[in-house]
């Protein structure tokens, strides 16, 4: 140990002392020195002695009988932040005075950080159930010592309830304040934005004087956590306009709109970004990356921000997994699941599912079995998800008694993502009947759900059976379910461009009719000839090949190939499954025209290359 004499602060050598006997000996030398006769460098030292976890130490060095809280407010504000701040509560029942305006803001920030760890998924530091229990313990106990009406405790409880997610509470919270600073506003915001309510937050946050990073931060967050994902990336460059200092939370929240909106220029910009402010890549920095490349078809891109991150959590991990489920490289996926294992890495629910994702793109039966069965190893019991994903893996590789035995065998009641995967199973195999029980079932637990109906719809007109669509069709117009309007997106020079099918409403319309025709000369002089089999209607085919040929990815298609360069990828994202034709369309123009496409649909990826599609037309 240094000499302690040299030392202009000894607290300094804390974090390298462990032994008790070198922690008396520094505190020897802080008596005789004179120095905890200073109730401050007291403080200052019990402080230092809570954050570097020689928390027994501390609570012998606590005056027993003191005439101020200093000294053990001190050690509560430690104790609320840092990684226990539930030892706040023990450490606040012992206070040898009642408690001050100080005494409780620290406790109302141990609750706080409490629920946050709670909402972060991270149950050995706190339950969301223990979280709200201290929340209130912490509210009451301001109430019942008088100082519910302090300002500083006024916002922590603000805070407090924001982190919980109680936006009721947090707005009774709120209107308490006579006079709301910056930070009780932006907690504010952040309650309504993470709640749902992002128009009132917006309001709050347009009619702030001043906002910091963490307003702009909440605000983006909240239009992420709704898929309002082109507000937030707008609200980013206002960010940006302002000169405000943009931190590490801010770029995970734009990523995870980049990925929404399957933007990969301003992805790729971001990571950009991040790198010429020379920000470390931290692990949620780095496992947001490698989800945004996963999710804009940039699989080869993400693989290798996963491999060049120093640190690696379950959630890294996971992100690389479902990464290359949703690309369609099962094999690849499983590889990596084992290497997670080897790795010592425990998967969680959320990595089976990803795997079993992957295999049932795949068609790893046997495997996809066998992950499911591991999971008892890991202590994981099977979600709802988890059973879907086992009846997709059956029904998509035409095992479809499989799938049924596997859903009556099921512990619990089937659900809707069950009866989903064998509804979409029937569609693959062609089996009508299956497809109309599984929809029986559907929509005994889903009334309107739209996806179902349409689906069956498709299993009838792929059979010519025009009587089942217009039943079908009747249904949905009695029970008042409308068809999701579908719609593709695709990225031209950092500029997202949306189309609707039949919409003749972009700038480049022109351009883009002209375009489409050429498209189908140039296919029909290849044999291709329209697939309307999945077309809702007992019409001429002439009509049919009419209603399909302005879906929304091939007018997105079209305007690809006319505003970006031969070299470049066209990559679209779209919001509902690519029908058949589109699908038979672009692998055709992949070849003809010599272009990769990526699109990203409802389900999975689709890469086409040269006439062919990662898939394997299974999807």
């Amino acid at each position: 140990m240094p000499p302690l004499l040299r030392l202009r602060d000894p607290t300094t050598l804390l974090p390298s002392l462990a032994a008790a006997s070198h922690l008396r000996a520094l505190h020897a030398h802080l008596l005789v020195s004179g120095r905890l006769a200073s109730p401050s460098h007291l403080a200052a030292f019990l402080a230092s002695l809570a954050a570097s976890n020689h928390l027994a130490y501390a609570r012998l060095v606590l005056p027993r009988r003191p005439a101020t809280l200093l000294a053990h407010n001190a050690l509560l504000r430690a104790l609320a932040r840092g990684p226990r701040p539930g030892l706040a509560f023990a450490a606040f029942r012992d206070l040898p005075l009642p408690p001050d305006h100080y005494s409780l803001n620290f406790l109302v920030r141990a609750a706080a950080a409490l629920a946050a760890s709670a909402a972060e998924g991270r149950p050995a530091v706190c339950t969301e159930v223990n979280a709200k229990l201290q929340a209130v313990s912490a509210h009451g106990a301001a109430v019942r010592c008088g100082h519910a009406a302090d300002p500083h405790v006024q916002s922590g409880v603000l805070s407090m309830y924001a982190a919980l997610g109680d936006v009721a509470a947090a707005r009774a919270a709120f209107a308490e304040i006579a006079c709301p600073d910056v930070v009780c506003v932006t907690a504010m915001v952040a309650a309504l934005a993470a709640g749902g309510d992002v128009d009132a937050a917006r309001d709050l946050f347009d009619g702030m004087p001043q906002r910091d990073h963490v307003a702009w931060s909440a605000m983006i967050a909240g239009y992420v956590h709704v898929g309002r994902s082109r507000e937030a990336l707008m609200l980013f460059d206002e960010m940006l306009s302002a000169g405000t200092t943009v931190g590490e939370a801010t770029l995970v929240s734009v990523l995870t709109a980049c990925a929404q909106m399957g933007a990969l220029d301003r992805g790729k910009w971001v990571h950009w970004y991040a790198g010429s402010r020379g920000m470390q890549m931290s692990v949620k920095l780095g496992t947001a990356l490698v989800d945004m490349y996963s999710k804009c078809g940039a699989v080869v891109t993400a693989m290798e921000v996963f491999e060049s991150m120093a640190e690696r959590n379950v959630y890294t991990w996971t992100s690389a997994v479902s990464g290359l489920a949703m690309n369609g490289m099962g094999t690849e996926c499983l590889q990596l699941f084992k290497r997670m294992e080897s790795a010592g890495i425990q998967p969680n629910g959320v990595s089976f599912v990803a795997v079993l994702g992957g295999c049932s793109m795949a068609g790893l039966v046997d495997e996809g079995r066998a992950c499911f069965d591991s999971m008892d190893k890991y202590g994981v019991d099977p979600w709802k998800e988890h059973y879907g994903c086992m009846v997709d893996l059956y029904g998509r590789a035409g095992r479809l008694d499989d799938a049924i035995n596997f859903i009556n065998a099921m512990p619990m009641e089937p659900h809707e993502g069950v009866w989903g995967a064998l509804l979409n199973a029937s569609r693959i195999h062609n089996r009508v009947d299956l497809g109309k029980y599984a929809l029986d079932k559907l929509l005994a637990i889903e009334s309107e759900n739209d996806a179902a109906h349409v689906l069956l719809s498709n299993i009838y007109a792929e059979s010519q059976n025009w009587k089942g669509v217009c039943r079908v069709r009747g249904m949905m117009k009695a029970k008042g379910v409308k068809k999701v309007p579908g719609w593709s997106t695709i990225e031209v020079d950092g500029k997202v461009h949306e189309f609707f099918a039949g919409s003749k409403s972009h700038p480049r319309y022109n351009e883009i009719e002209l375009m489409l025709v050429e498209m189908n000369r140039r296919l029909r002089l290849q044999g291709y000839t329209a697939n309307t089999r999945e077309v809702l209607f007992d019409i001429e085919e002439e009509e049919k090949e009419g209603a399909i040929s302005l879906h929304s990815e091939k007018l997105a298609l079209a305007f690809g190939l006319i505003a970006l360069p031969e070299d470049v990828e066209i990559r679209i994202v779209k919001n509902v499954r690519v029908c058949r034709d589109c699908h038979d369309y672009t692998k055709l123009i992949s070849k003809v025209f010599n272009r990769e496409i990526v699109m990203r649909d409802r389900n999975r990826f689709h890469h086409f290359k040269g006439g062919e599609c990662s898939c394997g037309d299974y999807w």
